[in-house]
């Protein structure tokens, strides 16, 4: 099986009020930039409170699309 069937396979497996939650996804994997640094979060954070422009919703998708996991390390603190 092809991994394009099983996507497919899998889709068809949803609750059908999952599938719009799909459909965003899939849609953004196309817009969303390879790789966001560090340096670049940084000098937007420079511009907040003088916001310009009309690309809002496609900032808040970029959020949304950076969102991952928290790991946390819970080793004791070296400098304690």
């Amino acid at each position: 099986m092809t991994l394009k069937e099983q996507l497919l396979q899998e889709i068809e497996a949803l609750p059908s009020a999952r599938l719009a939650e799909v459909l965003t996804f899939v849609q953004s994997l196309s817009t969303k930039p390879s790789t966001t640094s560090a340096k670049s979060f940084l000098a937007h954070l420079k511009t907040i409170g003088t916001w310009s422009g009309n690309d809002l919703q496609e900032c808040l998708e970029a959020v949304e699309n950076s969102q991952g996991e928290a790991q946390f390390d819970y080793s004791p603190n070296p400098f304690e």
